[in-house]
């Protein structure tokens, strides 16, 4: 009978044992977005755990933001519901060593969009249809605010992904954001402000238009108008003197 060994094999820490069952329930839905936690004496009598060791695990659940933590007579740990932004930060850092220029970033936005426009077309519904409507019209109360119409053109790309009902799609182009949002702010700040306005009219009126399609249930020409303006922004962001890798625009 062959002996088993552990040679080569890392047991996990208690701290990350706790972290993982608590990650569980956070994931899974039974621990609810801000819920308190309850106390650490009561904690460490479930898990079976030191102190230091629940701070630990209290500190690897930070890290993840997952819980956030208050300390003192009336702190505790309150549950976080998972978002794009971690994995959004992850990937800016690897895609800063590697030293991706923002072309590259541009042009893969693009891929994933456009296919959502399609999506959104085939499947659009009278509730899809007014929510981009909405949209649309508080995007419109601030075309002569280009910094805030910034919020609501990517908030109207955030939805678009929404609508297509492809979870995994959506948080690509969610990560994307956290890299492409910053790019148009900066360049908000950086181009002359009737320059900008007249941009800002032209990528709302394009909106428009992409909306009436798909109210018209033209899925084939929304994904043309959607990947046209894609590419006429990819274009036009470029041509400009900003940062040209995503170390300099995330710096």
């Amino acid at each position: 009978m062959t002996a088993v060994t552990t040679a080569g094999i890392r047991v996990p820490k208690a701290a990350e044992l706790v972290a993982a069952t608590i990650r569980r329930q956070i994931i899974t839905g039974e621990l609810l977005e801000d819920h308190l936690l309850p106390s650490e004496s009561a904690l460490m009598e479930q898990f079976h755990v030191s102190r230091p060791t629940l701070r630990e695990a209290f500190r690897i659940l930070e890290s993840e933001s997952l819980i956030t933590v208050r300390r003192g007579v009336h702190g505790g740990a309150r549950v976080q519901i998972p978002n794009g932004d971690v994995a959004a930060r992850y990937v800016g850092y690897v895609l800063e060593y590697r030293g991706t220029t923002m072309a590259d970033v541009y042009r893969a936005r693009a891929e994933v969009e456009a296919p959502l426009a399609r999506l959104v077309a085939t499947s659009a519904t009278p509730e899809n249809i007014a929510r981009l409507e909405e949209c649309l019209a508080r995007a419109e109360a601030h075309l002569d605010e280009p910094s805030a119409f910034i919020v609501h053109d990517e908030e109207f790309h955030r939805l678009m992904a929404e609508l297509a009902d492809n979870q995994t799609l959506a948080v690509m182009l969610d990560m994307m954001y956290h890299i492409v949002g910053t790019a148009r702010r900066r360049y908000a700040l950086n181009v002359d402000q009737g320059q900008t306005r007249k941009e800002t009219v032209e990528v709302h009126r394009s909106h428009v238009r992409l909306v009436d399609l798909i109210k018209r249930g033209r899925p084939d020409l929304v994904h043309r108008l959607w990947l046209r303006h894609l590419d006429e922004a990819t274009r036009h962001y470029l041509e400009g003197p900003l940062a040209t890798t995503v170390v300099e625009m995330m710096s």
